[in-house]
């Protein structure tokens, strides 16, 4: 029995291979000889999708040319066709997968990952053939290893396949018809060019247009803040009132309820401490819009080049899977941590680089370590510090 592995990508499937006892480069994947597997095993990739939907003129000639009487265009069924720049690398998989006689999907562990994989095993004839699912948060070793110790079957995610593939629909429906629709109407009024409209990307440009009409309407107000200067033994500190005041008279007004003249140095007491015992956990682990809003604050980073970012990194081992909305970890990958977080202060500190300060930083993050959540199983794991 021949198994073929499919990655979603080349640097994917190179992970795969190099976690494997042996491997051979082929053309457009490779042969890995392991353990894990008694039968010949093959790893081959697409480059993202190498599949996409077919132009409307495929499915009726009349539909190439744009006109208000052509719409609205739903095709009976939706037909997928090989992207142009990618024949040659899908050529090379539809061969290893009619060779196949099991397929385990190995894209990105998403619902995007599992259209991906669905539509180039359709296209290529091999929808039939017995499918199971490497569902993995990491590219690790021994997380890959682990991955494919406990393969699912594959129809357990074809449920993700036809929600991304509804979504990949719909926003054919939109862009196609709602694009010609507005490129006609305001040809009509004598505007020229092509006016594309998206699910996604109108809203967002609305979003975009609102905020900007805000910033051009804006009319300055002006407004009194209080502070009070305080000279001390121990040194001096500004203290700012958390609210504003409309008017001066109002600010006034505020300092007398306290028996406190308007800029003129006075005598204070303390009138009162309270002490409280506050605990502050660690913040979560980012999602990505998390880390791409931040990296935008911070930086001026653009969400897609965060996201490039991050993805190197995962491809490099250094970060979990990132194109995720969730905060959390999974018992596999906090264990992982653990065991890693340990080992590098278990390391003498004249073997350590940056010495002192590595094994406090450290320390620190085994300290925040106590306070992260797993996703199954949401109890926090007391970590013994060495």
């Amino acid at each position: 029995m021949k198994i073929v592995i499919l990655a979603e990508k080349p640097s994917q499937a190179k992970a795969y291979a190099d976690s494997f006892k042996s491997k051979q480069k082929i053309e457009g994947g490779f042969l890995i000889k392991d353990a894990l597997f008694e039968d010949e095993v093959a790893i081959t990739y697409g480059y993202g999708h190498l599949v996409e939907l077919q132009a409307p003129e495929s499915y009726k000639p009349e539909w190439k040319k744009w006109s208000l009487n052509e719409l609205p265009m739903f095709p009976e069924s939706y037909q997928f066709k090989v992207a142009k720049d990618k024949r040659a690398q899908f050529r090379i998989v539809k061969r290893l997968l009619d060779e196949a006689d099991e397929i385990i999907v190995a894209t990105d562990s998403d619902r995007e990952g599992e259209n991906i994989a669905r539509s180039i095993i359709k296209v290529s004839g091999n929808e039939h053939k017995p499918t199971k699912r490497l569902w993995i948060n990491s590219l690790e070793n021994d997380e890959i290893r682990k991955g494919f110790e406990s393969l699912r079957p594959g129809e357990d995610y074809f449920s993700s396949y036809i929600e991304a593939q509804t979504r990949q629909i719909s926003d054919w429906l939109i862009g196609m018809n709602i694009s010609r629709l507005y490129t006609l109407l305001l040809q009509q009024k004598g505007l020229s060019g092509v006016f594309s409209i998206g699910r996604v990307q109108t809203p967002t440009l609305y979003l975009i247009w609102q905020r900007q009409q805000e910033i051009e309407n804006f009319e300055p107000q002006t407004y009194f803040e209080a502070y009070i200067h305080v000279n001390a033994a121990q040194g001096t500190y500004v203290g700012k009132y958390k609210d504003t005041f409309k008017t001066l008279p109002e600010l006034i007004d505020f300092f007398k309820g306290f028996d406190v003249i308007h800029q003129q140095e006075q005598a204070a007491r303390i009138a009162k401490v309270e002490t409280k015992e506050k605990k502050e956990y660690a913040p979560r682990l980012y999602s990505l819009s998390d880390i791409q809003s931040q990296a935008n604050k911070l930086y001026k980073v653009s969400p897609a080049t965060t996201l490039k970012i991050v993805q190197t990194l995962y491809e490099k081992k250094l970060v979990s899977y990132p194109r995720t909305d969730c905060h959390y970890i999974t018992p596999a990958e906090y264990a992982y941590l653990k065991k890693i977080l340990k080992a590098i202060v278990s390391v003498p500190v004249w073997k350590l680089k940056t010495h002192k300060t590595m094994q406090q930083n450290v320390m620190l993050m085994l300290q925040k370590f106590r306070n992260i959540t797993l996703l199954s199983q949401p109890k926090k794991y007391p970590l013994p510090l060495p």
